[in-house]
C-alpha cells in the first residue's frame, strides 16, 4: 500500500484538500487516495465515494491488505479496471430472479409466492448487504462500463398480475429495491391483471422498469408442422413490433429488454430484437450471468412457492469459483 501511495503522489502530488472531513492524499484519473476518518469502515467509504453501501466490496478489491484500525490510507477507484470481471480464482456472475404472482396468504400453486416468503427473501437481501440492481445497471456491467459489488442481484416479475402492485411492490418500496416488470398487452385490463392506469402509475416510479413480454404470451418458437417461414416472421413482428407501438401509446415507453414467453426463443426472434432497440433477451433457464453471457440468451432463475429461505439463498451465488491461473 505504501508503494501505491508513492506512485500516486508522484503522479498527482500531495493535496491538502478534504472530502467530508477526509484528507485527500493524492489522486489522478484512476484513483483517489484518501486518509479515512477514525470512525470509517469500508461501508461508510463506499457511501461517500461510490454511492452505495454495498460497493464496499469494490473498494476491498483494490485494498486487499487494508487495516483501517492502523490508519492505512485507502485507494478509491475512479473507473472499472476489470471490465470482464474475471479474476484468477473465477468470475463474477449476476443472478436474475424471476417471479410471477403473489398472494396475501399461503400460495395455492407453484407460480405464486406468498407475501410472507417474499418479505423474508427481500429482508435477507438487505440484511446480507446485497445490492439489487436494475437491468440497465446489469447491461452496463456486461458492457464493461460498470463495476458491481460481489453481492448483486436483479429482480424481475413476468406477466403483469395485479398482485405485483398489491403485494410485491410495497415490499420492494420498503427496501428501496428496483424491479423490472415484463408485461404483455393482451393481458392488461383482463381478470387478475393490472389495468393501464396501474401500469402508468408504476411507470412513473424510478424503481420500476416496464418492459416487453410479447403481445399475447404466445410461444415464440417456430410451430411444429405447418408454419412456414413467412408466417412465422409475421407472427414475430406482431408480437414484438405491435407491443412496441402499444407501450409507446399507453405509457410512452420504448422497451429495451424482452422476456421470452415460456423462455423460448429462436435465431429469427433474436435477429428481430437486435435490429430494433432491444439490448437484452431473457430466458427462464436457471443460472446466473457473467459479462460474457450472450445478451439475448440471458439466464433467469424462477422463484417458486415452495422455495424456502434456504433454497432461495442458493440461487444468489454471484461468483463462480474457477482456477484460471
Amino acid at each position: 500500500m505504501k508503494g501505491l501511495v508513492f506512485i500516486f503522489c508522484c503522479l498527482a502530488g500531495l493535496s491538502g484538500c478534504a472530502s467530508s472531513g477526509r484528507q485527500t492524499v493524492a489522486q489522478d484519473a484512476n484513483f483517489i487516495i484518501i486518509k479515512p476518518l477514525p470512525q470509517d469502515d469500508l461501508t461508510s467509504l463506499a457511501i461517500a465515494y461510490l454511492g452505495h453501501p454495498q460497493d464496499a466490496s469494490i473498494i476491498a478489491r483494490y485494498n486487499p491488505q487494508l487495516n483501517l484500525s492502523k490508519g492505512d490510507v485507502v485507494a478509491i477507484p475512479k473507473r472499472n479496471f476489470n471490465p470482464a470481471a474475471v479474476y484468477v480464482n473465477g468470475y463474477q456472475s449476476i443472478p436474475i430472479l424471476c417471479y410471477h404472482q403473489f398472494s396475501a396468504g399461503p400460495a395455492n400453486n407453484s407460480m405464486v409466492v406468498s407475501a410472507n416468503n417474499f418479505e423474508q427473501q427481500m429482508a435477507y437481501l438487505q440484511q446480507h448487504d446485497y445490492r439489487v440492481i436494475s437491468l440497465q445497471e446489469f447491461h452496463h456491467f456486461t458492457q464493461g462500463q460498470q463495476a458491481l459489488p460481489e453481492k448483486s442481484v436483479v429482480i424481475t416479475i413476468d406477466d403483469g398480475y395485479k398482485s405485483y402492485l398489491e403485494i410485491a411492490y410495497p415490499i420492494l418500496k420498503k427496501y428501496g429495491f428496483a424491479s423490472t416488470l415484463f408485461i404483455y398487452p393482451d393481458f392488461i385490463g383482463v381478470g387478475s391483471a393490472l389495468n393501464w392506469r396501474d401500469v402508468g402509475f408504476l411507470n412513473n416510479d424510478p424503481l420500476v422498469d416496464i418492459q416487453s413480454h410479447s403481445k399475447s404470451h404466445d410461444n415464440l418458437s417456430p410451430k411444429a408442422g405447418g408454419e412456414n417461414s413467412s408466417a412465422y416472421l409475421q407472427r414475430l413482428a406482431t408480437e414484438v413490433l405491435d407491443t412496441d407501438k402499444i407501450l409507446q401509446q399507453k405509457i410512452q415507453r420504448t422497451a429495451q429488454y424482452f422476456a421470452y414467453p415460456y423462455g423460448n426463443t429462436s435465431q429469427q426472434l433474436i435477429d428481430l430484437l437486435a435490429k430494433q432497440h432491444y439490448q437484452l433477451g431473457l430466458t427462464v433457464k436457471k443460472g446466473s450471468n457473467p459479462t460474457f453471457a450472450s445478451p439475448y440468451l440471458l439466464n433467469r432463475t424462477m422463484i417458486y412457492a415452495d422455495d424456502n429461505l434456504t433454497t432461495f439463498v442458493k440461487q444468489l451465488d454471484g461468483f463462480k469459483q474457477v482456477n484460471l491461473k
